[in-house]
């Protein structure tokens, strides 16, 4: 969900996929079964199709703070209740705002322990406060006038080829991967438009086709930790006898070159776009030194990398959803049939109106978080909370699937925690509420900077979806069949319905396609410095 990304669980996913993979069934007992780790566990036969439903059996089983160690001596805690993860990454921040060192990823960036250029995964310092400050403005509210008509357009190019597909076909059954396709590219041109103010015109743009090649280089980098990652002294060895040096100095290059020229291509636009206004106020820093253009090319390519996969996976359980509780589709239409009508798309000036288009969001993050274990973070001393010791080094995470489920903040009486309700998120008066949290997006100081990018996107994406089209599945869908894409979970190949909901469909989508402004200069406006304006 935006900027919240493959790179949103760097080491997380790599560590605690193997918490959730490795915890099995017995084949003739249905009680949960010890957690097993990365190569001392039996992660063969792991039933990776419903990885969930160990990790959650598991972490019921452990309570409010999991305590297991990889190899028996590297500690990890696991917040799994709400108030844990706020106690700890919330009240007591200045502890666990850290990130625990990953060698592979500061070497495929040329930077020091605990300073990945790789912002995620830099240590909280003067450094890396002055990078989220650089970002802030465009990924905030301050920025949305510009970047809402970026993403209304290209959710009318999602529906016009969405359309086309199933129309084209003579058919109106999808694929979950055909739909992926298509939510990649509209996520991809606006994260890429509000960066660097480019377009991606379709699938099989050159540029986006690099971008992602790269992306899925510095992704297997992280899912797969090589052996410098657990001795790190490793990393000191000539690169001649070095392969770990050999691969990340050819990989940060390939990053390098690409970073820094999608930057020189920003700066050219005449229009206002994120890069050109990072650098505006990095120039009013007191220390200009800090960043130099390549740390500022690795900073917006976080926020990319971030972005471009975590809306589109997130925006599948939306299909899934539909048949775990078919009811809520048929509410949605009511609602947006009654705010908007059928002879235009949703709007964001339609936002305040639809509230309950606002819950089915909520409701899918919370019911499938597509980063179960959330950014991990580092216990800067020994501490301790519940009665349960935390030592100093310790890597820490907060669970968002259980979180997600936690009793004493969701209420049940709509629905079960394991039920997809969006009414769980509307107060007595219809209102959305905004005391619930939404685990995956983080707690605390390194929470995600994208929040309001992913939600103003998923909302509109949502929205125009369930505008456009009857939803269905088709056949039986199981819910808790899932696998692990990259870093984050995804629903297993499903197959759906998307039938238009009526001839006015093409013709609204088509009339307002033609009419769209697609020159971004123009649809996001002139430069001019937001944080200031």
């Amino acid at each position: 969900m935006a900027v919240d990304s493959t790179l949103a669980v760097l080491v997380a996913v790599a560590l605690l996929t193997g918490l959730f993979l490795t915890s099995r069934w017995a084949k003739n007992d249905k009680s949960p079964k010890p957690l097993k780790l990365p190569i001392i566990g039996d992660l063969h036969s792991s039933p990776i199709d419903r990885p969930m439903l160990n990790w959650d059996a598991w972490t019921r089983a452990q309570g409010p703070v999991g305590t297991p160690k990889l190899f028996g001596i590297m500690p990890f805690v696991v917040l799994n209740t709400a108030e844990a993860a706020t106690e700890l990454f919330g009240k007591r921040s200045a502890l666990y705002s850290n990130r625990p060192s990953s060698v592979s990823m500061e070497m495929i960036t040329d930077s020091a322990p605990s300073k990945s250029r790789m912002t995620l995964m830099h240590d909280y310092d003067a450094h890396l406060k002055l990078h989220h400050r650089m970002l802030s403005p465009s990924l905030g509210a301050v920025a949305a006038p510009r970047v809402q008509p970026l993403m209304e357009l290209e959710s009318r190019q999602l529906l016009r080829d969405a359309v086309n597909a199933v129309q084209g076909s003579g058919r109106t059954v999808m694929s979950s991967t055909e739909l992926y396709t298509l939510l990649e590219r509209t996520q991809a041109s606006v994260i890429l438009g509000l960066h660097y103010g480019i377009r991606v015109p379709s699938h099989s743009d050159p540029l986006f086709t690099e971008i992602l090649r790269v992306q899925h280089k510095v992704t297997y980098v992280a899912a797969n930790p090589s052996l410098v990652d657990f001795i790190p002294p490793l990393r000191h060895l000539p690169a001649l006898i070095s392969p770990w040096h050999r691969a990340a100095n050819k990989l940060f290059v390939e990053q390098r070159d690409l970073y820094l020229r999608l930057v020189e291509t920003a700066m050219n636009e005449p229009g206002w776009n994120a890069t050109k206004q990072a650098r505006a106020i990095a120039a009013k820093s007191p220390d200009t030194e800090a960043v130099p253009d390549l740390d500022l090319a690795f900073t917006l390519a976080t926020s990319i990398s971030g972005g471009m996969e975590t809306s589109p996976r997130q925006t599948l359980w939306l299909l899934v959803a539909a048949h775990a509780n078919p009811g809520f589709v048929a509410k949605a239409h009511a609602a947006l049939d009654q705010s908007v009508g059928r002879d235009r798309l949703p709007q964001f000036t339609d936002r305040s109106n639809l509230v309950y288009i606002e819950a089915i969001v909520s409701e899918m993050i919370r019911w499938r978080p597509i980063a179960p274990g959330s950014i991990p973070r580092r216990a800067d001393r020994e501490d301790e909370i519940f009665g349960t010791p935390i030592a100093k080094g310790a890597t820490l995470f907060a669970n968002a699937w259980a979180i997600g489920r936690d009793e004493k903040v969701f209420d049940e009486s709509l629905g079960g925690l394991d039920s997809f309700v969006p009414e769980r998120w509307l107060d007595e008066e219809g209102k959305l509420r905004t005391d619930l949290p939404l685990a995956g997006f983080g707690h605390g100081r390194r929470s995600c900077l994208g929040k309001r990018v992913a939600l103003d996107n998923t909302f509109m994406i949502v929205a125009s979806l369930l505008w456009a089209f009857e939803v269905a599945p088709v056949g039986q869908v199981d819910s808790m069949a899932m696998e692990v894409a990259g870093f984050m979970t995804a629903p297993s190949e499903f197959k759906f319905s998307l039938k238009p909901r009526g001839k006015w469909v093409q013709e609204v989508i088509q009339r307002e396609w033609d009419v769209s402004e697609t020159d971004l200069n123009k649809l996001m406006g002139p430069w001019v410095d937001v944080e200031t304006s």
